[in-house]
């Protein structure tokens, strides 16, 4: 269902109201949306292959002509807008996500990564696909690209729940079966009393929002995905779940980001797993699935991508993976941007240049300066105004032509993926991914690279030595080809269910955890286990010891501060190289308390 708009009331103000600096970008200022859309279904589109979304191939008759009259309207409109301001309402049956939306995705940005009083905030945020590789998950892709999750296996015996997988937080955190009221009456839930491996650790859990709150207890158990285990694993066993923090069908998020982030300093279950001799490579990778102006597509598609775990995939990506080494302590998967081109004009980053690599948010996040200078290549751009000023908005007959380089590759990002779709009376006008973003100055990034990005890349994140990896996709488009074959999103038939993303210091008080796991290998279900010290299965080819945790970031957690890049061939050979990202289902609200006892 749509999101309410009782949620515009209890928007941050941090996204509100930034302020609009005059020219040479004139304002469009929307009015309250007054009603929960009603959005219908539309047949307009570009047909498309879907191949683990390496790109859309253009298969519909008319549409040069249809481009040109769009290109003939938009002359006259653009004269009126380069000299005057007009208001525009927002229509009630909208082409793309419903506008309610655009709201949301921002506050789920500002909350995940804006700072509490102490400092930065951390981050909160079908079937499984066996193929030659242990390690192969599938991904399900949830309302047109907004989010991508898997199915986890949590217990003995094990209980299945989709969870969304998020490189921009650390924590792990599902729905209890002892939740019987608000969202959990809807979802998947995990039954500890079930679970023969399950340990209560005794400490609370509570995570508050502006819309709700999801508060449990933490918990050890079995904990598999992509038939990798992890025994004794902490997470929380949420028995409080609010309506709205999680979409139609997920059931937790697990966080794919370092210790430093992680409220309750519970060694990640990938860091597990990648300090062990499970894993052939320290390392997981991503290739995300689009749907977004694909005619059809469904609200939730479960072809909706691959994550792989332990080794890459050298069928998603072709040539090699370029790495750049992650900058100073590892938090977020933090990594510099070397430059950035909007309609092949270069966009000065000056020093805030850090960006976080996060397959949990749908958006591309910066300073207001700088994407205030993206949009001034594009003739005709208007910023926004009220709650939707972080956005703005442009002319839907532009070919966009957006690149961001790290080290020494380049992520090209058009129409497909930048377009979010006609939000205005104006149906010339379309607003655009790249999103005003207000971080305090102690915040580590500057940036939140999200989906819209990642869309067009395999994209890979290795522990030892700490970096983020770039690959084209296999059998991907050039971008003019991506370009043409781009139309307006048609995503109506969204459903626009969210879920929400806490907010505060990193500093925030928790008490030590003890977490000696140990790690499963295997393609079964995993083990059976007792109290804490719990033995892998029979069948597992060997079972490891993770380290306790302490409650802080192991020094092999730390990266140099410098940048570094280098490239890998898609054989094994490529983790020998000596070089030291995913619930944008998230919305978080300012002043958002995460409470930890």
């Amino acid at each position: 269902m749509l999101i309410s708009l009782l949620l515009l009331s209890v928007l941050p103000l941090s996204i509100a109201h930034p302020q609009i600096h005059p020219q040479p970008n004139p304002v469009i200022d929307i009015a309250p949306e007054p009603t929960p859309l009603s959005v219908t279904s539309t047949t307009r589109g570009i047909k498309a292959s879907l191949t683990h979304g390496a790109g859309t191939k253009r298969r519909a008759n008319g549409y040069t002509k249809a481009k040109r009259d769009s290109t003939l309207k938009l002359r006259h409109r653009q004269k009126r807008h380069s000299s005057t301001t007009r208001s525009l309402e927002i229509r009630q049956n909208d082409e793309g996500l419903p506008p309610s939306w655009l709201l949301w995705a921002g506050a789920r940005l500002d909350s995940k990564y804006n700072s509490g009083s102490g400092g930065f905030s951390a981050a909160y945020a079908k079937e499984l696909t066996k193929r030659a590789d242990n390690g192969d998950v599938q991904l399900t892709n949830h309302n047109l690209d907004t989010s991508y999750s898997a199915t986890l296996s949590v217990g003995t015996p094990s209980q299945s729940l989709d969870i969304v997988l998020d490189t921009g937080s650390s924590d792990l955190w599902v729905a209890s079966g002892a939740c019987k009221a608000g969202a959990c009456t809807s979802m998947t839930t995990f039954d500890t009393s079930q679970s023969t491996s399950n340990v209560n650790l005794s400490s609370s859990f509570s995570i508050e929002y502006g819309s709700g709150t999801a508060a449990g207890s933490l918990v050890q158990d079995l904990v598999t995905l992509g038939g990798y285990s992890v025994a004794a694993q902490t997470f929380a066993s949420c028995n409080q779940v609010s309506t709205g923090l999680l979409s139609s069908g997920v059931s937790g998020i697990m966080g794919l980001s370092w210790q430093a982030l992680a409220y309750s300093k519970a060694t990640p279950w990938w860091i597990t797993l990648a300090k062990s001799s499970s894993w052939s490579e320290p390392l997981f990778a991503f290739h995300l699935a689009r749907y977004r102006n694909v005619a059809g597509a469904n609200p939730v598609e479960t072809d909706g991508g691959v994550a792989t775990f332990g080794f890459l995939d050298s069928s998603l990506y072709s040539g090699d993976v370029t790495y750049v080494s992650v900058s100073g302590n590892a938090q977020y998967w933090q990594i510099p941007m070397a430059s950035m081109t909007m309609q092949g004009k270069t966009v000065s980053l000056g020093s805030s240049n850090m960006a976080a690599i996060d397959t949990g948010t749908t958006l591309i996040g910066g300073p207001e300066a700088i994407i205030t200078a993206i949009y001034d290549n594009i003739p005709g751009s208007q910023r926004m105004t009220g709650s939707y000023a972080p956005y703005f908005a442009y002319p839907c007959s532009t070919n966009v032509d957006f690149e961001i380089t790290f080290g020494g590759f380049t992520i090209k990002i058009t129409d497909q993926d930048f377009n979010l779709g006609r939000y205005t009376s104006d149906t010339t006008m379309c607003t655009g991914a790249a999103y005003v973003q207000t971080l305090s100055s102690s915040s580590p990034v500057q940036w939140i690279v999200g989906d819209a990005a990642l869309k067009n890349t395999y994209t890979v994140f290795r522990y030892s030595p700490a970096a983020v990896g770039f690959a084209n996709l296999a059998g991907s488009i050039s971008s003019s080809e991506a370009a043409a074959s781009t139309t307006i999103p048609d995503v109506s038939a969204l459903a626009a269910s969210t879920a929400a993303t806490p907010s505060g210091s990193i500093g925030a008080s928790a008490s030590s955890q003890s977490n000696s796991a140990k790690v499963t290998s295997s393609t079964g279900s995993g083990s059976s286990a007792s109290n804490a010290a719990q033995t892998g299965s029979a069948e597992a080819p060997h079972v490891v010891t993770a380290a306790s945790d302490n409650g802080s970031s192991p020094a092999s957690e730390t990266a140099s501060g410098s940048t570094a890049s280098a490239t890998s061939a898609k054989s094994a050979g490529s983790s020998t190289i000596s070089l030291p990202t995913a619930s944008i289902i998230l919305l978080g609200l300012l002043g958002t308390i995460v409470t930890l006892w």
